[in-house]
């Protein structure tokens, strides 16, 4: 093997391991060193110079257990790539990944399920500016599915049910609309996993976010709406069409109260960008007022930094509609 090999069956990341089957262990350290190989994680390196893809981030947290992702005919797996690096794989939010408005960094954070746990806790180690956090689950033969590359990692169901565990409850709850709105499972899926996991540690906490889930929610942002309004305006219901007197459709709100004629608009983390996109909320705005609705907007920031002045505004607003 030649080092133009390393990593071709691994999606772009190998093993000291495999380095030092090429190189010596100082020419490993002095690729590093100068910034030519970059350190994934303890044990795991990629070529320097770009950011990985969730995919290559997951097959390193494998490789960083001790499973060879490629795995030869007979030969067991020592891990499954599970909770938040099987989430980012299947493509389901993770509201707290790199998030500005709160500081949250969990996109540093992934999570294996390793058949040599100690003692069935869950343990961790860091190194390159990630933390890889390794579990010992009980896992069912339909809880797995294999990528493509070799990689085996939990299903996109049984990955909502760990991160119900393992995140805070409104991020379980985005994650979950996520999926029921993508298709990735079923709210029959979701309280079947409740029914055949009781007794199971965090399964109350599973059958509470999922209690909360709706999939009308089509972002993230949406969701983080719902939870934070629904208390103090339990008539917004998600995806509400508004119509001109033949029957049209003039608009489609984010959440809206059909009584109260208010409707909320939300912008996510990357916001509605553009002198054409503003123009176009504007008009969309002005075709509601004209039918007598209210509409607040409001943005991903001010849902995570400053909730309650959200909460306020839009209550003040059902309070004099009410009137």
């Amino acid at each position: 093997m030649s080092t133009r090999e390393l990593g071709a069956t691994t999606l772009g990341v190998w093993s000291r391991r495999a380095a030092v089957d090429v190189l010596s262990a100082g020419q490993v350290d002095h690729l590093l060193a100068t910034g030519v190989w970059q350190r994934v994680l303890p044990g795991v390196y990629a070529d320097g110079g770009y950011v990985l893809d969730p995919l290559q981030l997951a097959v390193a947290a494998a490789l960083a257990t001790g499973d060879p992702v490629t795995r030869q005919p007979g030969e067991c797996a020592r891990a499954v790539v599970c909770g938040r690096t099987a989430a980012r794989v299947h493509g389901l939010p993770l509201i707290d990944d790199d998030d500005a408005a709160t500081g949250a960094a969990e996109h540093l954070v992934d999570d294996v399920h390793t058949f040599r746990a100690r003692s069935g806790r869950s343990d961790s180690f860091s190194g390159a500016g990630r933390e890889l956090r390794r579990h010992r689950l009980t896992l069912l033969e339909e809880d797995l599915v294999r990528h493509p590359c070799g990689l085996l990692l939990t299903s996109a169901l049984r990955t909502a049910v760990d991160c119900a565990r393992l995140l805070p409850f409104e991020a379980a709850v985005c994650l979950l609309d996520a999926g029921l709105h993508r298709s990735r499972f079923t709210t029959h899926d979701l309280a079947e996993a409740v029914r055949v996991r009781q007794g199971w540690p965090g399964v109350r906490r599973l059958a509470a976010a999922i209690a909360s889930a709706d999939g009308r929610s089509e972002s993230p942002a949406e969701s983080l709406a719902r939870l934070a309004l629904l208390p103090a305006v339990p008539g917004l219901v998600p995806q509400v069409r508004v119509r001109d007197e033949r029957g049209r459709v003039v608009a489609r709100l984010d959440l809206g109260d059909d009584e109260l004629l208010l409707g909320v608009e939300v912008d996510g983390k990357r916001g509605h960008a553009g002198a054409q996109m503003v123009a176009k909320d504007r008009q969309r705005d002005r075709r509601t007022e004209a039918l007598g609705w209210r509409v607040e907007r409001c943005t991903w920031h001010e849902l995570r930094a400053r909730r309650e002045d959200v909460v306020g505004r839009v209550l003040h607003q059902a309070r004099l509609r009410a009137a």
